[in-house]
């Protein structure tokens, strides 16, 4: 769960988006084909966490309601949070869930409609499948957020490529997956295939202490989380070695599959408390 500080710091920053809104009501996010901010264009109804400075008192006096001043670049944007609710990412939910918590605070408040979902293929032991969240919009719908996230359960079997393809309804804008990038396919697919989909894409990875420092040693059974499938080790100095190697390799190549779809990414280390790491990492990654 955020802190009501860590939020507050939000309030001054507003997600990037370098393409235009496909919104249909109006909203904070800007157009650059819709013309200028000066253009008038229509009225809505005030949803609270609305910037007031658009309040049309005039409107208040003659219909005793409060309307919000539309302008011709300004357009919804609708923002889809996609969090991989696999069994690999127990150990990580808290982290994933106060990620997609942010991001989703961000989206609202800055007058986006969001929609999360939790990615989890059906398999052995779950017939759940992927989850959504309801269409959301407006800073009171904040609470809604994070009891579909606190009702969430990471029990979804391999399959995040599948369960992707599985979302429906997406619409362009922006999307955000947030995953610790284990998958039967290569991450690359799951963003082309966002990318067909015109989503404009951020990746958010998540992952565990242990994942970035095993403190192993000795003879052990391993336990895939996911297939249940076993292997025996010997984790000795050479295989710890080999395994930082290993994931060095793996992050590396996530990077750069971000990187030749122009795809904004971030890492986040369990090592680091969150609220410290999130807002400076999602400065840096381009995605606020």
């Amino acid at each position: 769960m955020l802190s009501d500080a860590f939020l507050s710091r939000l309030d001054s920053l507003s997600l990037a988006m370098r393409g235009r809104a496909a919104g249909g009501a109006g909203g904070v996010r800007r157009s650059r084909r819709l013309g200028s901010s000066a253009e008038f264009s229509d009225y809505r109804e005030y949803i609270p966490g609305d910037d007031i400075r658009r309040l049309d008192w005039n409107a208040l006096a003659r219909f005793d309601k409060l309307f919000l001043k539309l302008f011709m670049e300004e357009q919804e944007s609708m923002v889809t949070v996609l969090v991989d609710a696999s069994a690999s990412m127990a150990e990580k939910w808290p982290a994933a869930r106060d990620a997609a918590l942010a991001v989703s605070y961000l989206a609202l408040s800055g007058g986006d409609r969001l929609r999360l979902v939790l990615l989890k293929e059906k398999g052995q032991g779950n017939q759940e499948g992927n989850r959504e969240s309801p269409v959301l919009s407006g800073r009171q719908a904040f609470a809604r957020v994070n009891a579909f996230l606190e009702s969430g359960n990471p029990d979804g079997s391999e399959g995040l490529a599948a369960a992707v393809r599985k979302v429906r309804g997406l619409k362009k804008g922006l999307c955000f997956l947030i995953t610790d990038g284990y998958t039967e396919d290569a991450l690359a697919g799951v963003l082309d295939d966002l990318r067909y989909r015109r989503q404009e894409c951020g990746v958010i990875q998540v992952m565990s202490p242990f994942e970035a420092d095993p403190a192993l040693d000795g003879a052990l059974r391993l336990t895939d989380s996911e297939t249940g499938k076993t292997l025996d080790v010997l984790a000795d100095r050479s295989l710890l070695e080999q395994y930082r190697r290993t994931l060095d390799a793996f992050l590396a190549e996530i990077r750069e599959n971000c990187r030749r779809r122009e795809t904004p990414y971030l890492l986040l280390d369990g090592r680091e408390p969150l609220e410290q790491a999130l807002i400076p990492l999602l400065s840096r990654s381009g995605m606020i």
